[in-house]
């Protein structure tokens, strides 16, 4: 859908996994790789023409880039085995293997709230929870309405700021400062493509009684670019997943007999540094 770290990591676990049982890219593997560039229309005309090509199997890495896929196979009554990657919520999303006779399955990345919570709640008190996102994306919004159910049993109010495209997100920031004691990122490609506006904003000294606003996510990948904690799932081991069920299917094996599932580690990541700018406690893990 769009490049950002999470996504190409994904892309570039996928083709080490294939590597690793002999495909290769120009050698016995041909492949079409197309990006979006975050365009939801785009994506629709990418999936429509890939679909018109002869192929083995479909790949779609994230949320909007399968359901493009999915669509336009059902358009075309296309039935190309379907698999895709970095989706957090496939029911929402409709695109739960067995709902029709379009052979689809994947590698989940459904996000453990509970978890992030915790660690949010050991490292400094959140009484405001901010939360950023896209409403066209489907995970974003069940993430948030699952967060919100958590966090408000917890006695924390949940302020969500919804954005529309990326040039939103400065502003939506701005909006937090003062509102929330935290944020929190869910996996939003729109979200996640604008993280250097995100944390610049998040770090400038107004944004907080701690001198800046701590954010939170599920991609330990971002720790690199100024997340204060995640936790979550190693988007590369996703791709490598990913790529083993494509082999399975190369090797012809069928799609209904690869449950969709998500990865079995779990990771938690903390910036230490960042944290010890911002005097917070730095929990065991």
């Amino acid at each position: 859908m769009v490049e950002h770290p999470a996504l190409d990591a994904v892309r570039e676990g996928l083709f080490a996994a294939l590597k690793k049982h002999g495909y290769e890219p120009d050698k016995n593997l041909k492949v079409y790789y197309e990006n979006a560039q975050g365009n939801i229309v785009t994506s629709t005309q990418i999936a429509t023409k890939l679909l018109s090509i002869p192929l083995d199997v479909i790949v779609g890495i994230s949320t909007s880039s399968a359901q493009t896929v999915l669509y336009a196979a059902k358009r075309q009554n296309n039935t190309v085995p379907i698999v895709f990657a970095a989706v957090n919520d496939a029911k929402a999303a409709k695109l739960q293997p067995g709902e029709s006779h379009y052979p689809i399955s994947g590698i989940t990345d459904t996000p453990n709230l509970e978890a992030i919570v915790r660690i949010m709640q050991k490292m400094l008190t959140v009484k405001k929870l901010g939360f950023l996102y896209n409403p066209s994306e489907p995970n974003s919004v069940s993430t948030l309405n699952s967060l919100k159910a958590l966090v408000e049993n917890k006695g924390i109010h949940l302020h969500a700021v919804a954005i529309s495209s990326t040039k939103d997100v400065a502003q939506a920031m701005q909006s937090l400062i003062g509102k929330a004691d935290a944020l929190y990122l869910p996996q939003d490609n729109m979200v996640v493509s604008a993280i250097e506006t995100v944390v610049n904003i998040a770090n400038q000294p107004t944004s907080g009684p701690l001198g800046a606003l701590p954010l939170f996510c599920n991609d330990p990948l971002l720790i690199e670019r100024g997340v204060l904690a995640a936790v979550g799932f190693d988007y590369y081991e996703i791709g490598k997943e990913t790529g083993e069920m494509v082999v399975k299917l190369l090797k012809g094996e069928k799609i209904k007999d690869l449950p969709m599932h998500n990865p079995a580690t779990l990771k938690t990541v903390i910036n230490s540094p960042l944290a010890e700018k911002l005097k917070l406690i730095i929990p065991k893990l």
